[in-house]
């Protein structure tokens, strides 16, 4: 979890992202994508997180069990576990940031494999053998650890066709079965609550596939149908939001869409993200700040030999989707998707026709600096110009928390203008009344309307006191 926070300083308010997330992924689409190959070796099964500076980082397959990060020098690379028959990996990061991977590793015969867990602490990496002897085929594995750090796993067994969890505790791992009936457990996704229970969606089958929901509480493991509308669920992803309402990514095979369940009071909802042709693939979902879903995935012109890397979001216009990487061949590949703390996307993928681990991310605009004075009866506010800027728009609040463009409290005022030099806009709004403090904040839009760039936000407390 990354925590955003709020610095005040005289002068100027630096925001805080977490604040305005809802607006900035409406207008992400309007940035360009850059995809970036990271490891020309490797690039099966990628697990992608990012850590509280909102640096990448990617576990895969290349061979061994590979690790790889950014930081302000490039990227680094290590190997976690050397050898053949790896596959399913899974990455989360610890408080302290040391990466924590699951996966499975091939043994004995082809189709027989162990779960496995790898970490790396000061001393270099650490695996351990948590289950033995599943089927290798359709195996997946879901990472995810609890507030004091210890891991736990959702994983397909394959030998005996059950739905498993894991869990690591003092007295070391232990695991159980969690929906037996056959074929129970297909790309399972595992999210942990605030009180640290698990909640596991997956699909189930045959004859038809149907996807599922497993949560645990203080009275056991309990399991639901979400959609059984044909062959769905094969590809899950879970997200939990800040109620610990369950969303959920997934495949619709039969009719080759993209779907999309969440539960609130009213029971599970379900509704097509997108089917314009076989899509759906490879799915990874999070949330932002607002509660909105943001899904990547794959594209498949029916070939088998053509795919390409889609992203898709809601907002409260409705699903929006873009084709991200279009390389030809197959791009788009075991996508996993995370959102920054300005919510912007950023997804690690495997491009199978070049066999590349790569990384698409929309940058954040680079900030306006936005200042201000108080001129008698006015705020006259003063910034920068963009040159990509056609028009700026003001928006102004009171009382925190800050409000959603479009909608109160607030008003919004549109600059249309070319960049010359500086722009100021003056307003008495809200000024001279000591109950009421209003705040600021500038963005600039091209000529489609779509963000170039945002500032901070400016009020009437930087300047220590009210006009009487």
């Amino acid at each position: 979890m990354s925590v955003s926070k709020t610095i005040r300083k005289r002068g100027a308010i630096e925001f805080s992202c977490a604040l305005m997330a809802a607006f900035l992924v409406s207008t992400a689409l309007g940035q360009t994508w850059e995809i970036e190959v990271v490891d020309a070796a490797g690039g099966l099964d990628p697990s992608l997180v990012l850590d509280g500076s909102g640096y990448p980082h990617i576990s895969h397959i290349g061979g061994d069990l590979k690790y790889a990060w950014r930081d302000a020098s490039g990227w680094h690379f290590q190997v976690a576990d050397a050898g053949g028959g790896l596959r399913y990996t899974s990455l989360a990061l610890d408080a302290s940031g040391n990466p924590r991977i699951s996966y499975h590793a091939q043994v004995g015969q082809p189709s027989y494999a162990d779960l496995k867990y790898a970490y790396r602490d000061a001393s270099g990496w650490h695996t351990q053998t948590v289950d033995i002897d599943m089927g290798y085929d359709g195996a997946g594995t879901s990472l995810a650890l609890d507030a004091s750090g210890w891991p736990s796993i959702s994983y397909y067994d394959a030998e005996n066709y059950d739905l498993k969890y894991a869990w690591l505790d003092a007295s070391g791992w232990h695991t159980e079965a969690v929906d037996t009936p056959d074929y129970q457990g297909w790309g399972s996704s595992l999210e942990l609550d605030g009180t640290g229970h698990p909640h596991i969606s997956y699909g189930a089958g045959p004859p038809n596939s149907d996807l599922k929901y497993a949560y645990k509480d203080g009275t056991g493991w309990h399991i639901q149908t979400v959609d059984a509308a044909g062959y769905v669920g094969t590809e899950t992803s879970l997200a939990l939001d800040g109620s610990g309402w369950p969303h959920i990514s997934y495949s619709d095979d039969g009719n080759r869409n993209l779907k999309y369940a969440w539960r609130d009071v009213s029971g599970w909802h379900t509704q097509i993200v997108d089917a314009a042709g076989n899509v759906g693939w490879y799915t990874s979902l999070a949330l932002d700040t607002s509660g909105y879903p943001h899904i990547s995935y794959s594209y498949d012109d029916g070939t088998g030999l053509n795919s390409d890397l889609k992203y898709a979001y809601r907002d409260a216009s409705g699903w929006r989707t873009q084709t991200v990487d279009s390389t030809e061949g197959r791009a788009g590949e075991g996508t996993s998707l995370a959102l920054d703390g300005s919510g912007y996307p950023h997804i690690g993928y495997r491009d199978v026709t070049n066999q590349d681990l790569k990384y698409a991310y929309v940058p954040a605009p680079p900030s306006l600096v936005l200042g201000g004075e108080l001129m008698g009866g006015e705020l006259q506010l003063t910034w920068g110009t963009v040159t990509q800027a056609s028009a700026y728009w003001v928006y102004g609040a009171s009382n925190l928390p800050w409000f959603v463009p479009g909608g109160a409290p607030g008003y919004q005022y549109r600059i249309e203008v070319l960049p010359q030099g500086t722009t100021t806009w003056s307003s008495a709004a809200g000024i001279g009344d000591p109950a009421v403090n209003w705040t600021y904040l500038v963005m600039a839009v091209n000529a489609l309307n779509l963000e170039v760039t945002r500032s901070n936000r400016v009020g009437e407390e930087d300047y220590q006191a009210d006009i009487p």
